[in-house]
C-alpha cells in the first residue's frame, strides 16, 4: 500500500467514475485501475462495485475511505511545517475570487491578509464560481469564494451573505416590459453566463419559476460587458444589484426591474485537506473577519 494507491483510491470514491478520476489524477484509465487493483490486493477485499454507471464503494471502501483521508491531511500537514522549517520559507497563498463581490471588500480582505501576515505573497485569480470551485479540487487553489448551494464531501463551506442580483434592461424598454409581466419578458434577448457561472442555474430556475421559454440567448462570461450589453439595448439580463446600481450612477440606460430581484448565497470553500494550512488559516480568519461573524458550517 502507497501514498500514490491511496490518492486513486480517494479521488476514485469522490468522482464514482474511472475516467473522471484519470483526468484529475493526470494519469491513464488502466494506470488508475491498476492502482485500485494493487490496494485492493494489498487490503485482501474489493473496495468498489464496477457497474455500468460507474463505481460504488463496498461497506470497506466506506470504512477506509475516512481513513485514507485523514492520512492524506496529515501527510500535506507533514510536508507544509517542513516548508516553514526553511530559513527562506515565503508564505504563498492562493486565493480565488468571483466577480460579484463587492470590490470594497476584496480590497479589506487584501488588508486583512497582508496586515496578518507582512511578508504573505498572495496569489488572486478571478473566475467563476465553477471554475473557482475545479481549481481547488486540483489543489491550485488554498480556498475560494463559491455562489450558490454546494454540497461535496471533501470541502468545507463557509457561508457568508446573501447577494442580491437584479434583472435590468435598457431605460427606453422598461415601460413595455413591466406593462406585461412576466410574460413580457419572452419578447427580449436574454444575457447570461455560461453555465460554469454561479448565477446560471439560479437563472434557469427563475425562468422555469415564471414558465418563461426565451427564444434567444447571448452568453457573456465577462459582467461588466454584460451590463454594456443591456445599456446599448441588446437584451436583459440579471446581475449583481451592487453592479447594477454602480452603472447607473455613472450614466448608463439601465433600469432595474425589482419585482425580480433574486438573492444568491455566498460561501467561502477549502479542501478538508487544507484545513490545517497556515495559508489556508490565514485566508479563513480574514474572511471571517471581512465578513464579520460567519460560522463554518
Amino acid at each position: 500500500m502507497d501514498i500514490n494507491q491511496l490518492r486513486a483510491f480517494i479521488t476514485v470514491a469522490h468522482t464514482k467514475n474511472l475516467t473522471q478520476a484519470a483526468e484529475k489524477l493526470f494519469l491513464s484509465q488502466p494506470a488508475v485501475s491498476a492502482q485500485i487493483k494493487a490496494l485492493e490486493a494489498d487490503v485482501g477485499t474489493t473496495l468498489f462495485t464496477r457497474t455500468n454507471s460507474g463505481m460504488t464503494l463496498t461497506r470497506a471502501g466506506e470504512v477506509l475511505l475516512p481513513e485514507a483521508e485523514e492520512l492524506l491531511q496529515h501527510k500535506h500537514r507533514l510536508e507544509t511545517f517542513a516548508q516553514t522549517l526553511s530559513e527562506n520559507y515565503v508564505c504563498h497563498a492562493r486565493l480565488g475570487l468571483i466577480h460579484p463581490i463587492f470590490p470594497a471588500k476584496v480590497s479589506r480582505l487584501t488588508r486583512s491578509l497582508t496586515r496578518r501576515e507582512p511578508n504573505i505573497q498572495l496569489h488572486i485569480q478571478y473566475g467563476m464560481s465553477g471554475e473557482i470551485l475545479s481549481r481547488i479540487l486540483a489543489k491550485r487553489l488554498h480556498g475560494g469564494f463559491f455562489l450558490g448551494s454546494l454540497d461535496q464531501r471533501t470541502l468545507q463551506s463557509i457561508p457568508l451573505e446573501h447577494i442580491a442580483y437584479s434583472l435590468i434592461c435598457h431605460t427606453d424598454d422598461e415601460k413595455s416590459l413591466r406593462s406585461g409581466l412576466p410574460r413580457s419578458l419572452n419578447g427580449y434577448t436574454w444575457i447570461e453566463m455560461s453555465g460554469v457561472s454561479g448565477s446560471h442555474k439560479n437563472l434557469q430556475q427563475f425562468w422555469h419559476r415564471h414558465k418563461l421559454t426565451p427564444k434567444k440567448q447571448i452568453i457573456c462570461d465577462y459582467p461588466q460587458a454584460i451590463i454594456g450589453l443591456a445599456a446599448d439595448g441588446i437584451g436583459l439580463a440579471m446581475v449583481p444589484k451592487h453592479s447594477a446600481q454602480a452603472a447607473q450612477r455613472q450614466g448608463s440606460p439601465i433600469a432595474l426591474i425589482d419585482e425580480f430581484e433574486q438573492q444568491l448565497p455566498l460561501h467561502f470553500v477549502y479542501l478538508d485537506e487544507y484545513g490545517q494550512d497556515p495559508a489556508l488559516q490565514l485566508m479563513r480568519d480574514a474572511v471571517l473577519e471581512v465578513w464579520d461573524g460567519a460560522e463554518a458550517v
